[in-house]
């Protein structure tokens, strides 16, 4: 039998799942295992993408709707590249909630099937919650009909 340290705190649900996500899947769990001022939905469940989009390089300018978006392969994961005529931002597409990839904007929103975010296409910023930050800038560069990540 094991004796157990009475002076020893319990690891939580949370913590054996991120010690397991970081030993298994890759650097991007490691956000995951931060905490939050709020005490418990920091970080990042994976989220799965499919909004359709590109598989990474560049994207034709075409490609991406006029005053919409497009999910596709970025340099760390999903991103989301939004335009609005030949300007084209891009975002982090993952919550920063709890890291599930958000859907292709409509009418300049991006919106988190999980719980309900919303952020602002136009800046990244988060404008309902649970999500408080904003979607992280990804640098890219308009040549021609090709949008590429910086």
């Amino acid at each position: 039998m094991t004796a157990v340290d009475p002076t020893t705190k319990p690891r939580s649900r949370r913590d054996v799942l991120c010690g397991l996500m970081v030993a298994l899947v890759a650097p991007g769990a490691l956000v995951a295992c931060g905490s939050d001022d709020a005490g418990g939905n920091s970080g990042g469940n994976g989220g799965s993408g499919g909004n359709g989009g590109s598989s990474g390089g560049a994207t034709a300018l075409s490609d991406i709707p006029d005053g919409g978006g497009l999910i596709v392969d970025g340099p760390d994961g999903k991103a989301l590249l939004v335009r609005n005529g030949n300007e084209v931002k891009a975002f982090n597409a993952a919550c920063t909630h709890q890291g599930t990839i958000v859907e292709a904007p409509q009418d300049g929103v991006a919106v988190c099937r999980n719980h309900g975010s919303e952020f602002d296409t136009t800046t990244g910023e988060a404008t309902k919650g649970p999500a408080t930050e904003p979607l992280p800038e990804i640098p890219v560069t308009v040549e021609g009909d090709q949008v590429t990540f910086a």
